[in-house]
């Protein structure tokens, strides 16, 4: 599977559960000039019910592929051994591919305005329902005999963006969560018993628009919740200006009887 044919059919599962459809822009294609690298990248905006404002909810879905993942789909996995270990007798397995497709959600308010941080054991509770709830679709390893073998899916923590103001005050302004999925590739083989055995990507890329169209939905029921709390809770009390404090040392010497001095 070449770049054009993945990223045709990643679009392609992503219009299938409607995210295609809440694109902010057409997506972005750029290729590195010094790699050749390229990366895909796709912002959509979910149309969040009215509960979930002040507050907009998007994301960003994006994919690296690099000149190994072109070098392998442009000749079959028998040929690039050849290229790279020359002819010999003994036949080599080659790992699998994967293409790792990140996701970033985001809950932003609009322009220039922020709002009340809730308070620190409300706002973790909070954090780590949410996280709890996007992790069973995110996160996913792979054992083998009791030992871990592969990372199929990750999340991080969620990341605040703040603004502290001349009081020192932190006020809300936007709340993001990262995560990713790697999608099993199909290799390329000359021999047809093996080029069988391999089924294409569509399959893996219509459960990985699945799993990130549920992690939208989930991500904008929990800043619902979110959202709530902020309408309805009480306004903070108003924080005391702080004296600045420094230590007088002529008051201590005085107190002390000063220094001593020997005649």
């Amino acid at each position: 599977m070449r770049y054009d044919e993945f990223r045709d059919k990643l679009q392609d599962a992503l219009q299938r559960v409607g995210l295609f459809h809440q694109r902010i822009s057409n997506p972005s294609e750029t290729i590195e000039i010094s790699g050749t690298g390229r990366r895909w990248k796709l912002y959509v905006m979910q149309s969040s019910p009215p509960e979930v404002e002040p507050f907009h909810v998007t994301a960003k879905i994006a994919f690296n592929w690099n000149p190994f993942d072109t070098a392998r789909s442009y000749t079959c996995e028998e040929d690039l051994l050849t290229e790279l270990l020359g002819r010999k007798k003994q036949s080599f397995n080659t790992m699998q591919r994967f293409i790792r497709v990140d996701l970033e959600l985001h809950a932003g308010l609009p322009y220039g305005s922020t709002t009340t941080i809730p308070d620190s054991q409300i706002f973790g509770s909070w954090t780590g329902s949410a996280r709890q709830k996007l992790d069973k679709l995110i996160t996913e390893h792979k054992e083998r005999q009791g030992r871990l073998v592969a990372v199929l899916g990750a999340l991080e923590d969620v990341e605040v963006e703040a603004r502290c103001d001349a009081g020192g005050v932190l006020s809300l302004k936007r709340l993001s969560i990262a995560g990713f999925r790697l999608v099993r590739v199909p290799r390329v083989w000359d021999d047809p018993d093996r080029r069988n055995a391999e089924k294409g990507a569509a399959e893996e890329l219509a459960r990985l628009a699945r799993r990130f169209k549920n992690a939208m939905d989930e991500w904008s029921g929990s800043v619902v919740e979110l959202a709530k709390w902020i309408r309805y809770a009480p306004p903070p009390p108003e924080a005391k200006p702080v004296e600045p404090w420094f230590e007088d040392e002529e008051e201590e010497k005085e107190e002390d009887g000063g220094p001593e001095t020997i005649h």
